[in-house]
């Protein structure tokens, strides 16, 4: 029997996969964190702050989290000396975050960690197709958070 292939509906066993695939992975990284003195939410604001110092607000929307709770996962990577406040021209009170020696130097190690398990693990996938997945997730990213915001817009303000 000659089965017609759904577009729609394979992009949406793709999207359908995004939940459990998140879940094992913070699963996985959570494991892989003991020891390390962080969590995973304190990881991924470490890892962001790594690649680009920035105010709370901008990583806040950068990870797609309420800013309310980064600003309490960065006061408490600065509390544990991982990163640190740096004045901010633009804006008094919305200071940068930068990561401090000791917080590159942990995430150095971790996210190496990271990549030796990946390599264990997925070392057989080829370039392309990380290349293809990469454009897919970034496309059904852009149009989810296009929705959101959309949705986000159309909200009733609050009683």
């Amino acid at each position: 029997m000659l089965v017609r292939f759904d577009k729609q509906e394979r992009l949406y066993k793709a999207v359908k996969l995004v939940r459990p695939v998140h879940l094992n992975v913070s699963r996985t990284v959570e494991k892989m964190l003991e020891g390390a003195g962080i969590t995973v939410a304190e990881r991924a604001v470490l890892e962001l702050i790594c690649e680009a110092p920035s105010t709370v607000p901008e990583a806040a929307r950068r990870l797609s989290m309420k800013r309310q709770f980064v600003q309490r996962i960065a006061a408490g990577l600065i509390s544990k000396g991982l990163l640190e406040r740096k004045p901010n021209p633009e804006h008094r009170r919305a200071y940068f975050c930068a990561p401090s020696p000791a917080g590159r130097d942990l995430f150095t190690v971790i996210h190496q960690r990271e990549l030796e398990m990946l390599h264990a693990v997925l070392g057989d996938i080829n370039q392309t197709e990380v290349v293809v997945a990469l454009r897919v997730m970034t496309r059904i990213d852009q149009a989810f958070e296009a929705l959101a915001r959309q949705a986000g817009e159309a909200a009733p303000p609050p009683a």
